[in-house]
């Protein structure tokens, strides 16, 4: 008895992933973020004023979640000991 081959068909939401790294950078005009999952990344920008509002929009998010949920519990991961000390350029 031969088995019919089924074709499943998933959609997935592409703004839905495991971020696997977040790197951040700012200067006087932007704010620049990479996200990374997998070996696909995307890579934004926000003016300060906009990335305060997406701050404080995660921050009452977050405060939302842990009030139904629980505290989150994490902290950041440790730097490397060379990225932590100033580098002193001059004389």
């Amino acid at each position: 008895m031969e088995k019919e081959q089924q074709q499943i068909q998933l959609n997935a939401d592409p703004n839905v992933y495991l971020i696997t790294l977040m790197n951040m950078g700012f200067n006087e005009e932007f704010f620049n973020f990479l996200v990374v999952s997998g070996n696909q990344g995307r890579q934004f920008s926000a003016t300060p004023k906009h990335a305060k509002r997406i701050y404080l929009l995660l921050k009452q998010q977050i405060e939302n979640y842990e009030k139904q949920f629980g505290e989150i519990k994490t902290k950041l991961p440790d730097r490397p000991q060379s990225t932590q000390q100033e580098t002193k350029v001059g004389f």
